[in-house]
């Protein structure tokens, strides 16, 4: 193996879904694999390793839902395994009192990435104990454009929302105050583009949707995402909890203008006014009246996302992600190796 090591990735889904771990998990594959590292990716229900692949280094993406698998695993095969701790399993899973495998996970994994310093501070304050473990590494973007648009919006001005229908992507949010600027401009349309994860949250969104012809809900692949977000005048995000969130970063990269909710991780990549308008979280006033001056102001929704490409370009970069995570593994395999020495 060229580099020295091999690396299983495991994610709780994969593509064709277009989850964030999923995009994350494919993007870590192909940077790691570019730089000559041999790497796999296992996903529940989906991508699994061949039997002859035997890791050196496991890194789970999910504290809970990928990190209980690649702690099993890597006491299985006496081998080290790192955890990526981000959104959900960060911001609600940490807070169950009775998710005693997500600490069990955080305790013997031997490092911990969060993607910002924000996230760091957060997890450094509720455990303590793990604080000296834990990396920030910053995401990238990676989304190709296609030759020939295969995809596309209806026509009007389009707000379109990149979520998996789950509870914690707040999908209906927008619905109410953008009904209400519809008074005021009848082009306005909505279209949600994402996973069908929770069935019930579905069922809210439907009853929410009632009919309404201006809202769109639709089923795509993450290469047709370049030109779904072409065809957005604005891009949203509505959770109530965020990592840092892979669709931000694609539309931000594609120099578009985001409006997104002031939860921590969100607010980790956006400067609300410079390059990204946030809104207070569930307040629908907010939301409206910062959606409003979107519709209105065409130069400032330009200006927005000039400065939206230029600071993925700078702050997210491909390089600089992978350049972390090998520096990350290579110490804790040398960890590792010394500690084998002693004993």
């Amino acid at each position: 193996m060229a580099n020295g090591f091999r690396v299983l990735i495991v994610t709780p889904s994969y593509l064709p879904d277009i989850t964030g771990n999923a995009v994350t998990a494919h993007r870590l594959y192909k940077g790691l694999r570019d730089r000559g590292i041999e790497v796999q990716v296992q996903c529940r229900g989906g991508v699994t390793p061949p039997l002859q692949f035997r890791p050196d280094i496991i890194h789970a993406l999910h504290a809970l839902k990928g990190g209980v698998p690649a702690m099993e695993m890597a006491e299985r095969l006496d081998v080290p395994f790192v955890v990526t701790i981000t959104g959900t399993d960060l911001n609600i899973d940490l807070l169950q009192s009775e998710n005693l495998e997500i600490l069990k996970v955080l305790d013997k994994a031997a490092r911990i990435v969060t993607y910002s310093p924000l996230s760091k501070e957060r997890l450094s304050s509720r455990l303590p104990v793990v604080s000296r473990k834990i990396t920030v590494i910053g995401p990238s973007v990676e989304i190709a454009r296609q030759k020939g648009g295969i995809s596309s919006l209806p026509s009007g001005f389009n707000f379109l929302l990149p979520s998996g229908i789950r509870k914690v992507k707040g999908p209906a949010f927008a619905i109410r105050p953008l009904e209400a600027l519809r008074s005021e401009f009848p082009s306005i349309k909505l279209t949600i583009v994402g996973p069908l994860i929770d069935d019930a949250e579905w069922k809210n969104l439907s009853d929410a949707m009632g009919g309404k012809e201006w809202i769109s809900y639709m089923k795509v692949t993450h290469e047709e995402m370049p030109d779904i977000y072409d065809s957005a005048a604005v891009v949203l995000n509505t959770s109530v909890s965020e990592g840092l969130s892979n669709a931000i970063l694609e539309a931000m990269s594609l120099g578009k203008a985001v409006l997104a909710s002031d939860c921590e991780g969100n607010r980790a990549v956006i400067s609300d006014g410079l390059d990204g308008i946030l809104y207070k979280q569930g307040d629908e006033a907010d939301f409206l009246r910062k959606a409003k001056r979107l519709v209105l102001d065409l130069e400032f929704r330009e200006r927005l996302g000039r400065a939206a490409r230029e600071k993925v370009a700078i702050e997210f970069s491909r390089d600089a992600e992978i350049d972390g995570h090998l520096r990350l593994y290579g110490e804790v395999l040398e960890h590792e190796r010394k500690r084998g020495a002693i004993f």
